[in-house]
């Protein structure tokens, strides 16, 4: 089975100023004057002409395709990804997708516009969706909220835990992957504060532990790596973001290609140089 996995790809989209409530101000014009020439249309280009030129079988997209989401933003990604997105993708939203309650109430925009790429609804109370249509099931959990200014911290409740587990054993699934947009663990310097990171991340580890996933894919850490299961956590974790992201300094950004096999997983990392993507070093713990 080979994966693609892309994530945080934070469209640069123009939204008219009026139209902008409460931190969607801070949020955008951070965007705009600090990040947008980070994420030029042409490295984009590239990473869908990268994908559109793989044979694979499932394309993961973990969150973050929006910076304030805002629904012309949402109306964007869709355009964007359009070319990519058929019956093997699968999505999960990101905390900047969920950074106001206005993209979730009356509407959630993230489902308006890419309903058909989250998987079926497992359970009808939380997000909990699940995609059995490729080799190997695939779970996906929402750790957003809306937060105050300054916060993009994430959070998973023990009862999506509880019924992912309920559906595992109740459809005899042992092998899964899992995708969820904030990080259960971070390398060496690369650390994330109370205001950024899965605030519940241990205990959801030690539940895991219970029925851990052969993957946990990720984003919102802006530098890929690629960690290898040991005791402490018994199962791979891999992050691609931000796959639309210029490298630089400590922003090892890019994307994953995975093989997964009944013997073994195949890591292998693309980042973007001279106008296109090409293979380099995976960045492995």
């Amino acid at each position: 089975m080979k994966i693609v996995h892309i994530s945080d790809l934070h469209f640069p989209t123009k939204v008219p100023l009026m139209s902008l409530r409460w931190k969607m101000f801070t949020g955008y014009f951070n965007y705009f004057l600090r990040r947008r020439k980070s994420y030029p249309d042409q490295l984009f280009q590239s990473l869908l002409n990268t994908i559109q030129s793989i044979p694979y079988d499932l394309l993961i997209i973990s969150g973050d395709i929006t910076n304030v989401s805002h629904e012309l933003e949402f109306k964007r990604a869709r355009e964007l990804l359009d070319p990519i997105l058929n019956e093997k993708t699968f999505m999960i939203p990101g905390n900047h997708d969920r950074y106001m309650k206005s993209a979730i109430e009356p509407e959630d925009y993230f489902q308006k516009y890419f309903g058909e790429f989250l998987g079926d609804k497992i359970d009808e109370n939380k997000y909990l969706r699940i995609k059995t249509k490729s080799e190997i099931p695939v779970i996906g959990w929402d750790s957003n909220f809306p937060s105050g200014i300054g916060n993009a911290s994430g959070r998973i409740e023990e009862e999506v835990i509880t019924n992912t587990f309920s559906y595992l054993r109740k459809n005899s699934i042992s092998k899964y992957l899992l995708v969820c947009h904030h990080p259960l663990w971070n390398p060496m310097g690369y650390e994330e504060s109370s205001h950024h990171k899965m605030i519940n991340r241990e205990d959801v580890i030690r539940k895991l532990k219970e029925i851990p996933p052969l993957v946990y894919f990720h984003g919102h850490k802006h530098s890929n790596f690629y960690k290898k299961p040991n005791t402490a956590i018994p199962f791979s974790i891999i992050n691609s973001a931000s796959s639309t992201m210029l490298p630089r300094g400590r922003h090892k950004s890019g994307f994953h290609i995975i093989d997964i096999d009944p013997e073994k997983l195949i890591v292998q990392r693309y980042a973007y140089n001279d106008m296109t993507f090409i293979e380099t070093d995976t960045i492995e713990y």
